[in-house]
């Protein structure tokens, strides 16, 4: 600061005494200084921003681990904790197919990964997902039908846990993909012209349901009321509802088990139903479970 009143100092001194080279000498001094404080910022923006980055990977504290089949099952529907927060928690596959996931984590932990991917940190990645292993995807790869002219997939390489939850694509471990229904995924039937473009409306009332029932939600019919008949939820509908459920805790450090598991009737690849839970493990009760069919 005292270099800065010094500068105007005798800027002023030259105007008075009307000497021209003092006045060119306090102006060349400025420029320099200004100089020196646009170039010393700038640098500290691109501090600030590094530091941020890193603030938001230590809080989103994602950790992929492998765990036996029989050790998911043991877990899936019960109230425990089987790792440690932070964990993304994925069961081995002995029989080449998706058994189920797991992610443990807090509302803190969540507001961070959202963050990553809302600042570009983290970025969504098709080419990823398409490297990724999503057993049964090649066979079905080719139903289609065309809406407006376009082809619109009947299935869809899908995430058991949202990309949200764990910044990946699946492309880093086996068993996060499975092949699932446009339906299912996103609550399209595009062979009845049928497309979701927003679930705003299914999320509300999921919540609202959620919050008069003592904030918990079991669903018998999951059956869409008001669509076409055989319209189901969504995961993403689900998705969105755990989401909101989590970042609605006001303590950063409350704890949570999202969990998903694979259901088949066959020896086939592709699973005939996702069963869906989170545990608040903070509060000790299951916030929701649902059970959805895999079909176009």
């Amino acid at each position: 600061m005292k270099k800065y009143l010094g500068m105007l100092l005798l800027y002023n001194l030259g105007k008075w005494w009307q000497q021209p080279l003092m006045e060119a000498a306090a102006v060349i001094w400025l420029g320099y200084a200004l100089y020196q404080f646009v170039r010393h910022h700038s640098g500290q923006d691109e501090v600030d921003d590094t530091s941020q980055n890193q603030a938001l990977l230590d809080s989103a504290q994602v950790k992929y681990r492998y765990i036996t089949a029989a050790h998911f099952e043991q877990t899936m529907n019960q109230l425990d904790k089987p790792g440690v927060l932070g964990d993304v928690l994925v069961a081995e596959m002995p029989q080449g197919r998706p058994i189920g996931v797991i992610a443990l984590l807090t509302t803190g932990m969540l507001r961070a990964r959202q963050a990553m991917v809302q600042t570009g940190i983290v970025k969504r990645s098709d080419e990823q997902r398409k490297r990724a292993y999503t057993p049964g995807y090649d066979l079905v790869s080719h139903d289609y039908v065309k809406v407006a002219g376009q082809k619109i997939n009947l299935y869809h390489r899908t995430h058991l846990l949202p990309f949200r939850f764990t910044l990946s694509e699946g492309d880093n471990i086996d068993g996060l993909l499975f092949t699932g229904t446009a339906h299912l995924n996103h609550g399209d039937r595009p062979q009845m012209n049928y497309l979701m473009m927003s679930n705003q409306a299914r999320v509300n009332q999921l919540y609202s349901i959620y919050q008069n029932n003592h904030y918990r939600l079991v669903l018998n019919n999951v059956q869409v009321p008001g669509e076409p008949v055989g319209t189901h939820y969504s995961l993403d509908d689900f998705e969105q509802l755990a989401t909101r459920i989590i970042l609605s805790k006001k303590q950063a450090e409350t704890e949570f088990k999202y969990e998903a598991s694979c259901h088949y009737d066959t020896d086939g690849l592709i699973p005939q139903s996702i069963t869906v839970n989170l545990w608040d493990l903070t509060h000790q009760v299951l916030a929701f479970t649902v059970t959805l069919p895999n079909e176009v």
